[in-house]
Formats: structure tokens, C-alpha cells, sequence
């Protein structure tokens, strides 16, 4: 299982966060569920080829992103874990820390 964890102070306020700016278009490049619980890329090359699912680790100031992949786009999966970075990087840099 591939896995990029996220330090932060509060976990849930961070996902909170992420899914209001996609909710409200500050981020658009990538979409929520209906759940709530997942986020993916809307870019053509990789809509339908990966998401990324939300765990949060309370005790440990950690989100996890847990990533999922259809399989069917080397391409999409070898740029996944490089574009959820960019994201996090550019809206929340001041606030977490990638480990």
C-alpha cells in the first residue's frame, strides 16, 4: 500500500480545509467524492486512474493519503504522488510537513 502521511497540528481541520477549497474552487484541479473521503485529479490524463483516500491519525497529528489506482495508466500513477505534493506544498506549505 502506497502511502504519503502529512504532519500537521489537527488532522481533521486539514481535511476539512482540502475538501472545502475543492468544494468552494480554490483548488481546482482536483475533485472530492460525494463521500467526502476521497480526492482525485481531474486532468484528462488522470481522471479515472487514481484517488487518494483520506485516514486520519488523530493521536499522531498525521493525514494519510492512501493511494489507489485502477492499474490501467503508468503514466498517471507515476505522476500521482508528484502532483497531491504540489497541491499540499502550494496551499498548505506553511502548515504541515510531508514525512
Amino acid at each position: 500500500m502506497k502511502i504519503l502521511k502529512v504532519s500537521t497540528k489537527n488532522p481533521q481541520v486539514l481535511r476539512d480545509d482540502i475538501n472545502d477549497k475543492i468544494t468552494n474552487g480554490d483548488i481546482r484541479s482536483w475533485e472530492l467524492d460525494d463521500s467526502g473521503q476521497m480526492i482525485s485529479h481531474k486532468g484528462e490524463q488522470y481522471a479515472n486512474h487514481f484517488y487518494f483516500e483520506y485516514h486520519i491519525n488523530d493521536p499522531k497529528g498525521i493525514l494519510e493519503f492512501i493511494f489507489h489506482s485502477s492499474g490501467t495508466s503508468d503514466f498517471a500513477d507515476s505522476r500521482a504522488f508528484q502532483l497531491l505534493e504540489r497541491m499540499l506544498e502550494s496551499h498548505y506549505g506553511n502548515r504541515i510537513e510531508i514525512i
